[in-house]
This record gives structure tokens, C-alpha cells and sequence, in this order.
């Protein structure tokens, strides 16, 4: 048996496994607010998808001003 032989049932196993696994996705935005940048990714999860987390950190910038960066998460 040569060695494509033997490798064939381990790739079709993985195209196969692969294919039935659900993938969560994620998107990062940033805003002037915490409110703002979880909205802005809140409208980017794909329609019919379930968040499953959100996520937001504070970016400090020049001067007294802050930044948001939040993430949602979603299966």
C-alpha cells in the first residue's frame, strides 16, 4: 500500500469531521462609546446566528479622551 493509500482515509475523515463541526465567528469594532462600538458589531453578526458573548476594552488615546473596542461572538 503506498503512501497516498493510507492518507486518503485520514483526509476524507477530516473533510468529513470539518464539514459537520459548527464554527462560531467573531467581529471586533471600534467607537466613540461602549454602547456605540457593541452596536456597530452587534449589525455585523450574520442573520440567523446566536451571540454568545460580548466583549468591550477601553483604548486610552491622546489628551483625556478614551476609545472602545468591543467584540461579539457568535455560533
Amino acid at each position: 500500500m503506498n503512501c497516498a493509500q493510507r492518507l486518503l482515509p485520514l483526509a476524507t475523515l477530516l473533510v468529513l469531521s470539518n464539514s459537520m463541526v459548527a464554527h462560531a465567528g467573531s467581529v471586533t469594532v471600534g467607537g466613540v462609546s461602549e454602547a456605540i462600538a457593541t452596536n456597530r458589531a452587534l449589525a455585523k453578526v450574520p442573520s440567523g446566528k446566536t451571540v454568545t458573548d460580548t466583549s468591550c476594552e477601553v483604548i486610552g488615546t491622546a489628551g483625556n479622551s478614551s476609545t472602545y473596542r468591543c467584540t461579539v461572538t457568535w455560533e
